[in-house]
């Protein structure tokens, strides 16, 4: 999940673009035009804030609290638009694991080491990501322009709702759904095989994500609540929250380097 001296994981306005029709033999004979890429990632940018606003953004601190079937735990996540980016793990106010990304490595620092150490290959690009997807720093217009690549799928009905599906596959070949929202051109959820924390289990499964609660920072909407789901078995793997999102902080450099 998240402009300079702001406040607050991701956001987003939308508006509806409706076409009413007059008489039942005029809207008998009107079919909703086809929709192209460039349109809906044209829509989406505007509904979010808007390019200007979007790449404006610099960096991104978040407090957030995190609640999973066997723990709860607080959080401080950092990234900035050079794709690094930290998360410490705290509970009861002890910070019991650190992980980042210097741009170029991940690493990992558990709760009394005095040092990190390096990630594993697939915790190491599951870090990266982090700083690449367009639910986070950067805008979906941004993403070709980042080396990844997206292609529009058609529409897709989830529990009644027909969105718009686009599909981003990473540079390294990771690759996501995304379903946006035909009324507001929201990302409202994303479907991905991935594994919830590879470094502790490397198991892979299809994780659905729902984005909620979205409120304004900065001129550029974020989703202040998100919830990870196994979408085999609908099992509830995760939901995260936003305390609190600053944007444009001063960040010192050295916080994304392993310690």
């Amino acid at each position: 999940m998240p402009g300079q001296g702001c406040s607050v994981r991701m956001r987003i306005i939308g508006f509806t673009a409706l076409v009413g029709c007059l008489g039942f033999a005029a809207c008998a004979g009107t079919r909703e035009p086809a929709m192209t890429l460039d349109e809906l990632v044209r829509r989406h940018t505007e509904a979010r804030g808007g390019r200007e606003a979007i790449e404006a953004i610099r960096n991104l601190e978040a407090k957030l609290r995190i609640v999973e079937p066997s723990f709860t735990a607080e959080g401080r996540w950092q990234v900035d638009r050079g794709g690094r980016m930290r998360i410490d793990v705290f509970m009861e106010g002890k910070r019991v694991f650190t992980e980042g990304y210097d741009g170029e490595r991940g690493w990992q620092m558990a709760d009394g080491a005095a040092k990190g150490s390096p990630a594993a290959p697939d915790g190491s690009a599951a870090l990266r990501h982090s700083g690449q997807l367009p639910t986070n720093i950067l805008g979906l217009h941004e993403m070709q322009a980042h080396g990844h690549a997206l292609e529009y799928a058609g529409r897709e009905e989830v529990e009644g709702v027909s969105y718009h599906v686009v599909e981003l596959t990473l540079d390294d070949g990771f690759a996501t759904r995304y379903y946006l929202d035909p009324t507001n051109y929201l990302i409202a959820r994303a479907r991905v095989r991935k594994a919830l924390h590879p470094d502790a289990d490397p198991t892979k499964t299809i994780i659905e994500t729902v984005w909620s609660d979205v409120r304004d920072v900065a001129g550029v909407r974020f989703a202040f609540e998100v919830r990870d789901t196994d979408f085999a078995t609908g099992t509830l793997l995760s939901t995260t929250t936003l305390l609190e999102l600053k944007c444009n902080e001063p960040l010192d450099e050295q916080l994304f380097l392993m310690p």
